[in-house]
């Protein structure tokens, strides 16, 4: 089927840079004669992927990416991709990226009821955009593991520690407790964003005291947002926390707020209330990119890689069929 597709602002820039620090590969989970026509887009002169690009018939596992497929070690190596659940067995390597939703049939297709950037007639910023920011993040990863000031041997080193240990830095000093974010019925510490909010260094928590700086919630009526405005704490919708983590970096919370509650809603304040949006296998089924590490000729150091064949790899681009 004819797909257009669109490269997401800042991917010459950003393949020009990371090919300095790491040795990418693309990692798609579509067909080969896929992965080479997108790897021919963006890389016209063969400069960055020359010999590596992988798709699915290069997996060992259906439906599933793994790194014994790429050259290096485990401990080396960085991924870029947009669906976490492509890569159970590496978790500690990836890096998630958000999806870049260009074109009309891409918003459909993932359920999200919003227009697409094509529809708001926008496109994300070169200068801040999801390549120019996980650049940097690319950068302090590399530049912390090669820190020659460190106590370890390069040998012993591992960039999953590093990702680790950068990523708690994100909402360090921040203590959350939510409300009529979960379904009823669930336990608050095993859903998503729970664990998100721990993974950047928070500490949350069920109850209300002194020391919660933070209520997430996505109505100002519940008791716990009521207490949360009478003793001056910040407001903000779960979305803060998904922010962060495409970001890496704490974001304002005022661009986060939460709307006020219904009139016609009088129901009593449940903390583990319904929330957010759904997920759905569908809505996680798609990739991005990888990468690997090394210093001078010793070992890889990155592989880029998308899954879904009707979104393209490293997150660069969006694709939609030709009659959408």
């Amino acid at each position: 089927m004819p797909m257009l597709t669109k490269l997401r602002p800042f991917v010459r820039e950003f393949l020009k840079e990371a090919s300095n620090m790491f040795e990418m590969y693309i990692y798609t989970m579509g067909d080969k004669a896929y992965a080479i026509e997108i790897a021919k887009l963006l890389d016209p002169s063969n400069i960055y992927f020359p010999s590596k690009v992988i798709s699915n018939s290069d997996c060992t596992q259906r439906h599933q990416k793994g790194l014994d497929v790429i050259l290096g070690a485990e401990s080396v190596a960085v991924i870029l991709d947009d669906t976490e659940y492509v890569w159970q067995k590496h978790k500690e390597n990836l890096i998630l990226m958000e999806r870049y939703h260009f074109f009309a049939s891409s918003c459909r297709q993932f359920g999200f009821g919003v227009r697409s950037l094509s529809e708001s007639l926008q496109d994300e910023r070169e200068s801040d955009g999801a390549l120019a920011t996980v650049l940097d993040v690319l950068k302090r990863i590399h530049a912390t593991f090669f820190d020659m000031a460190a106590e370890t041997d390069l040998s012993s080193r591992d960039i999953r520690q590093v990702i680790k240990t950068l990523r708690k830095e994100i909402l360090q000093g921040c203590k959350i407790v939510f409300s009529r974010v979960f379904p009823n019925n669930t336990r608050p510490q095993e859903q998503m964003v729970w664990k998100m909010a721990e993974y950047l260094g928070a500490v949350c928590v069920k109850d209300v005291d002194p020391s919660v700086t933070h209520v997430v919630t996505v109505d100002l009526g519940t008791e716990k947002a009521r207490w949360g405005l009478n003793n001056k704490k910040f407001l903000v919708h779960p979305r803060w926390i998904e922010a962060a983590n495409f970001r890496w970096h704490r974001q304002p919370e005022e661009d986060f707020p939460v709307t006020a509650p219904k009139e016609k809603s009088k129901e009593k304040d449940s903390d583990n209330d319904v929330a957010g949006k759904k997920e759905t296998s569908e809505d996680k089924e798609n990739t991005a990119a990888g990468m690997k590490e090394t210093r001078n000729d010793e070992g890889n150091v990155t592989g880029k890689d998308k899954a879904d064949a009707k979104e393209n790899v490293v997150t660069t681009s969006a694709t939609c069929p030709a009659d959408s």
